[in-house]
């Protein structure tokens, strides 16, 4: 009995190290991943033109600044809040100078 339970602590105590190595690497693909899938979604956004970019809610300036300010990995939700409370502010306005 005392030889089954040395052995279970013996393998436990080998798999843990494996699983925080394990851990750690798909931590760091996946960060490299959304790194690149950032990286790529401002080289199509900066392509586009200023029309396009009114379009969705953006500007050229508003481009500049997150790729100046916000770490990479959040670049593109940065400029889905920026969008986001550009258009809500303009259906505010909007609703607003309908009623006068």
């Amino acid at each position: 009995m005392t030889c089954v339970q040395t052995n279970t602590v013996a393998s436990t105590a080998v798999a843990q190290p494996a699983g925080m190595v394990r851990a750690v690497a798909v931590s760091f693909v996946l960060k490299v991943t959304r790194f690149w899938k950032t990286r790529d979604a401002m080289r199509q956004l900066s392509e586009m033109s200023d029309w396009q970019l009114a379009d969705i809610g953006l500007t050229r300036s508003d481009l500049d600044s997150v790729a100046l300010n916000a770490p990479r990995i959040l670049a593109t939700r940065a400029l889905q809040e920026i969008a986001y409370e550009r258009t809500r502010m303009a259906a505010i306005h909007g609703s607003v100078n309908r009623k006068l």
